[in-house]
């Protein structure tokens, strides 16, 4: 009977300190006011040469296999035979670092547009979008 009164005892003190020291540890660590800004932007223009109603797609599969995804250099993109897949001529407009290239290209019945930019000022072009309609 004497250690169920002392576990009592116990429990009762940690509760006591808890309900105690609670307070003072919201003080040091505040809950979240819960309050939630939403900011909205306007979407980015396509890259001119790149018609309306295209969606942006992380990689495309091409029907010989090969893969062309973002990230991609642009000497990889070129060294997989791509100039049969050319769909007219590149378009060129200006970039954040340098000019940017637009590749339309055709693989079948698929048309897409692949997006080369420089993403720094001493690294070369690489896939940043490819454009699918």
């Amino acid at each position: 009977m004497r250690s169920l009164l002392e576990w009592i005892v116990a429990l009762s003190l940690f509760a006591g300190a808890i309900w105690l020291g609670l307070p003072w540890l919201r003080q040091l660590a505040p809950l979240p006011t819960g309050t939630v800004t939403l900011v909205e932007s306007a979407l980015p223009a396509l890259p001119s040469g790149v018609p309306a109603g295209a969606e942006s797609v992380p990689f495309v599969m091409l029907e010989n296999g090969l893969v062309i995804r973002v990230g991609l250099a642009e000497r990889e993109l070129k060294s997989q035979a791509m100039p049969h897949l050319a769909a007219g001529q590149p378009t060129l407009e200006p970039g954040v670092i340098d000019e940017r290239v637009i590749l339309p290209l055709r693989d079948g019945r698929s048309r897409f547009w692949v997006v080369l930019d420089k993403t720094g000022p001493r690294r070369d072009r690489e896939v940043t979008a490819i454009y699918v309609r």
